[in-house]
């Protein structure tokens, strides 16, 4: 599973390439973490069956909740002349963001629990987590490469 997860084909092209071949890269790091996820959690085939489709819904959501962020903090960067009501309004904007990823969490973290259990859904997290460190790792490894943004998910 590592090999496959860890595989040197997956990061041999340079930052800044081609949209087609960036987003090439980002499924397959994507279907890595299906396999990673799924080898972690230990699911089986009928809690897999179920497990997917809401986990889906899960990236999604949380996906949203951080689109918006970034677009607050990029006001935030780009503006030398904020003024101070704004700059204020756009961090309550942040924080409340922040917290509906964290709502989402805690929604999704009973929704997996009716599916796997509580202690595979709490395994979910813990597998999400092993996984970015390992990627970020193993970009660290190949020259401090920023990750691709993975526009379907954390």
């Amino acid at each position: 599973m590592l090999t496959l997860f860890f595989g040197a084909g997956v990061f041999a092209q340079p930052p800044g390439g081609g949209g087609e071949k960036e987003q090439k890269k980002r499924e397959r790091i994507h279907a890595q973490k299906i396999a990673f996820i799924s080898t972690e959690v230990d699911l089986t085939p009928e809690e897999a069956q179920k497990f997917w489709p809401v986990y889906n819904q899960f990236e999604a959501e949380i996906e949203k909740a951080r689109k918006e962020r970034r677009k607050y903090m990029k006001e935030v960067r780009k503006s030398d002349d904020l003024t101070d009501e704004r700059a204020y309004e756009l961090f309550e904007l942040i924080f409340k963001s922040e917290k509906k990823e964290s709502d989402i969490r805690l929604s999704y973290l009973k929704k997996f629990a009716d599916i796997l259990g509580k202690k595979k859904s709490t395994a979910l997290f813990i597998a999400e987590e092993k996984f970015k460190r390992e990627l970020l790792k193993k970009l660290k490894k190949d020259g401090d490469r920023p990750p691709p943004q993975d526009h379907n998910r954390p």
